[in-house]
């Protein structure tokens, strides 16, 4: 009797799943890793082939390694769970329903291991061939280097592009033409102007982005060389890195929100000579954010404005047009100064438009 009745409430929980609507059962895949959301096609007839239909595939190796019991302390280990991650990812793939539109794709090899280049490629045209929407590429490839295929710079439907750049990693054009993007966000990459440097990013990078609306440069090395720098959608921009950019001229007449956190604590191959530039090349680029609205700046930052007083006291406040000013610690690094000087601070405000309304907020225990 016991074991009639466990039976009838596993036959009712089994029609209960199978009555979900696809949208919902997509939307509890997606929270899924892709190997976990294969593993629950065994859980209903319903769900025999929902995974080969969803829209936001994340292949990270890191996790994947992991919950294959793989200790990522271990270099050889990695080295060796390689080829087991980009075979899945292969198959995965060539299981997917090719009906199927991506929305997000995501992949990340990590410097844990090297990848293979020509399947960082593939994986790139499939999510291209599929409309892909965000293309997050996070791929070491150790000494071969990535080319984008051709239909990459062809895509009517790529909104979001993340690229990390490694040494020898990603091979991006002189002429960087994707006029639908409208969010980039960049790692590591190097602007300059060096001809024979194959792995550097053109000097104007931004000029062909036509809708672009969202910039984030993250440890990026950039050469005096760039002139300028034209966005004129562009609402956010996000930097942080060691050295502040230099560029006599941007075009930003849409500009809304700036994020900037400028490294204190500087490491090699930086020179003296460069940190005693910083503040100067500091407020110079702060000047030309001047029409931000919603200003958020690291303590890091507020510490390399500091080392010149002198300087603010006879410079003009960057930001006339400020709502909001937001100061802020990051999350890692070295430590920064736990204050606001009174010279940065009237530096920040004066002058501004908005100096009887203006919020500003410090970070807590400030």
């Amino acid at each position: 009797m016991k074991s009639k009745i466990w039976h009838q409430k596993t036959s009712t929980e089994e029609d209960r799943i199978s009555k979900l609507p696809d949208a919902i059962i997509q939307h509890i895949l997606s929270s899924l890793d892709p190997k976990q959301a294969v593993q629950t096609s065994v859980l209903s007839k319903q769900w025999t082939k929902l995974w080969s239909t969803l829209p936001d595939l994340n292949f990270n190796f890191r996790h994947l390694a992991t919950k294959s019991g793989v200790d990522l302390a271990w270099s050889h280990e990695n080295e060796e769970f390689m080829p087991r991650f980009m075979r899945f990812v292969t198959q995965f793939l060539s299981h997917r329903d090719d009906t199927s539109t991506i929305a997000k794709f995501q992949l990340s090899s990590s410097h844990m291991a090297a990848t293979d280049s020509t399947f960082v490629e593939n994986c790139i045209d499939y999510a291209i061939k599929h409309g892909v929407q965000l293309l997050d590429l996070d791929a070491y490839c150790g000494r071969t280097s990535v080319r984008f295929p051709d239909g990459f710079f062809a895509s009517k439907t790529l909104r979001v592009l993340r690229l990390r750049q490694y040494t020898s990693t990603i091979l991006v054009p002189k002429q960087f033409y994707l006029p639908n993007v409208n969010t980039l966000y960049l790692d590591s990459f190097k602007f300059n102007d060096d001809d024979g440097d194959i792995y550097s990013f053109p000097k104007e990078p931004f000029s062909k982005f036509d809708n672009l609306e969202e910039l984030t440069l993250h440890r990026c090395e950039v050469s005096e060389k760039m002139e300028q720098i034209l966005a004129p959608r562009l609402i956010s921009f996000r930097y942080d890195g060691y050295v502040s950019l230099v560029c006599p001229k941007m075009d930003l007449p849409c500009l809304e929100e700036v994020y900037f956190d400028n490294y204190a604590n500087l490491e090699a191959p930086y020179t003296d000579d460069i940190k005693k530039k910083m503040p100067l090349n500091l407020v110079k680029m702060l000047q030309q954010l001047g029409n931000a609205k919603f200003v958020t700046l690291t303590l890091h930052t507020i510490e390399v404005l500091a080392m010149d007083p002198q300087l603010l006291e006879q410079s003009p406040s960057p930001f006339p047009y400020m709502k909001r000013l937001k100061f802020t610690r990051r999350r890692y690094g070295f430590l920064s100064m736990e204050t606001v000087p009174l010279t940065v601070m009237n530096y920040l405000t004066k002058g501004c438009s908005y100096g009887d309304s203006m919020v500003v907020e410090f970070p807590e225990g400030n």
